[in-house]
């Protein structure tokens, strides 16, 4: 006689192996400008709301964690991953007291042009650290560099400067004030330890923590190209007559490393050489996506631009990205 039990873990498993099926595809819908996760469904539903986007994935631990209800879906975002050029579901985590491992850190790029690039000149023995803005909007534009990856950046960055040959050998330690370099777009350091021969240049590796962010190293100075992509706005503006509304793309203006004001120049749509009135503001004041409305001396049309090279603002009839 069979033992009962016996019988229905055998058919248990027979079911189970039949209804292996192919991963499934869920689509993660999520708030353009914070990231946030909104909601994971395996059905693929129409955005009709600007501020929103869908991603597409398969099933993995996340998706399971959030329906057995073991992760809030608060804890949820969005980010790019550049080891695959796509974007991925990611975890937040608390890692400010985590300990550094030697995998944790990487070398700068010599191939590629980062926001954040290195000029080593071997006649004048200085690094220049040049904040290339334009590269950092089409970064930020590509969604390469997040306002979730900017509020990961340090407020000061660690460069050790090292022999690849011989990585013990440490050279210097070059330390960026972030902040600073956003504000000045170039930060000198005289590095009297750099080769006289060029040949021997490959041999340095300049070393930082992975913020989830690379910079460039270079002999040669970097020239900063004329942007010609679409950019995302980090701020958008609506003019009616006398009056401009000022639309915040930013949720804390901290990870975008402003001062405490900000100001703008209203100059002439049809005339830049022609400043028609300034306006500055308390940065805080743009916080949390915030709406603010100031009233201009005149009402011609104004096109605007301010002191931070690397905040792309647009007005809103041209907007490709969003609206009021």
């Amino acid at each position: 006689m069979h033992n009962i039990d016996d019988v229905e873990f055998d058919i248990q498993k027979t079911i189970l192996k039949k209804k292996q099926i192919k991963s499934r595809k869920f689509y993660v819908e999520y708030d353009k400008l914070t990231y946030q996760v909104l909601g994971i469904s395996p059905y693929n539903s129409e955005v009709v709301d600007p501020r929103r986007s869908t991603l597409e994935i398969d099933e993995n631990e996340l998706v399971h964690e959030l329906f057995y209800s073991k992760i809030p879906l608060h804890k949820l975002k969005i980010k790019y991953d550049a080891e695959t050029n796509t974007k991925v579901l990611y975890k937040c985590k608390d890692d400010s007291n985590r300990r550094r491992y030697e995998f944790d850190y990487v070398y700068g790029e010599s191939n590629e042009r980062n926001f954040i690039h290195l000029h080593c000149d071997l006649v004048t023995k200085k690094i220049n650290v040049n904040f290339i803005y334009d590269n950092f909007k089409q970064e930020y534009t590509k969604e390469r560099t997040t306002e979730f990856q900017l509020s990961n950046m340090p407020d000061n960055m660690e460069i050790f400067c090292i022999d690849k040959k011989e990585p013990s050998k440490l050279y210097d330690t070059l330390i960026l004030n972030i902040k600073d370099l956003f504000s000045d777009h170039e930060q000198t350091f005289t590095c009297k330890w750099l080769p006289d021969d060029p040949s021997r240049f490959d041999n340095l590796g300049f070393l930082h923590y992975n913020h989830d962010f690379k910079i460039s190293v270079d002999q040669e100075p970097y020239y900063i190209p004329v942007a010609s992509a679409t950019l995302k706005p980090t701020l958008i503006y609506k003019q009616t007559g006398n009056k401009i509304q000022f639309q915040s793309v930013m949720e804390d203006t901290k990870n975008f490393n402003l001062d405490k004001e900000i100001t703008f120049y209203m100059y002439n749509s049809n005339d830049p050489s022609e400043i028609l009135d300034t306006v500055t503001l308390n940065t805080n004041e743009l916080d949390n996506f915030a709406l603010i409305e100031v009233k201009l001396k005149s009402s011609k049309p104004v096109k605007i631009i301010s002191n931070y090279h690397h905040l792309h603002i647009e007005d809103n009839n041209v907007s490709t990205y969003y609206k009021f």
